[in-house]
């Protein structure tokens, strides 16, 4: 169980982070311009807050991606899905990992494999649309494809 842990930190971290690139250019493109417009008094302290954040960001970033690409070799894949439970209005997550516990060539991957109820707010939002919508079916998400995508940009 801490093993899933430390990936889920590693996730939601690398997540965020991934997204900073994305809210410094709506900060610069759309956020400073408007402060300077209509609270030109605040213009520099809300500047000065996101140099503050983009130093942390920054280095925080430089470390989760650090840590990602030591797990990697180690982690295979991991998939999460998502679908309705046996009781009206519960439902199951399912995380997999296909793990290595050495990079020895011809040592076999382990497959971890841990359910747990969750609740609708757990869910993604994709899937709550989907199940807001009526559309039947478990939804898949493979976390390793994601994070590697993610922490490429």
């Amino acid at each position: 169980m801490p093993f899933f842990f430390v990936v889920a930190v590693l996730a939601a971290l690398g997540l965020g982070l991934a997204m900073w690139n994305r809210i410094m250019i709506w900060a610069r493109d759309q956020l400073f311009p408007w402060v300077s417009n209509h609270l030109p008094w605040l213009s520099d302290a809300v500047k000065e807050a996101f140099v503050v954040l983009d130093e942390h960001a920054t280095a925080t970033r430089s470390q989760v991606k650090a840590a990602w690409y030591k797990l990697r070799p180690y982690l295979l894949e991991q998939i999460i899905e998502f679908e309705r439970g046996a009781v009206p209005n519960t439902y199951v997550r399912r995380m997999t990992a296909l793990i290595r516990t050495s990079l020895e060539p011809r040592t076999p991957a382990k497959r971890l494999t841990v359910e747990e109820d969750v609740s609708w707010d757990e869910l993604p939002e994709k899937y709550r649309e989907s199940e807001v919508k009526g559309e039947e079916g478990p939804y898949r998400m493979d976390v390793t494809k994601t994070r590697d995508q993610e922490l490429e940009e």
